[in-house]
């Protein structure tokens, strides 16, 4: 299950160890920004971000990194 606003940690798959949260960002741009970093607590932490246009291609984008995610 994909959790919208959450920060989950990468079990398994793309992007292991990372943490990576959902935003719905329909009301701006119609779909859902994918946000990933290594720790969302420290501003200086590599991170990197991805857009997908509606909920079927953010599954396609979970599917396709073979995500495993522990939700906090």
């Amino acid at each position: 299950m994909i959790e919208i606003g959450n920060v989950g940690l990468i079990e398994a798959g793309d992007d292991i160890g990372y943490q990576v949260k959902i935003v719905d960002d329909s009301e701006n741009t119609g779909g859902f920004l994918i946000l990933i970093s290594k720790d969302f607590n420290n501003s200086d932490s590599e991170a990197f971000d991805d857009w997908v246009a509606n909920e079927e291609e953010l599954a396609c984008y979970f599917e396709e990194s073979n995500w495993i995610i522990k939700w906090f």
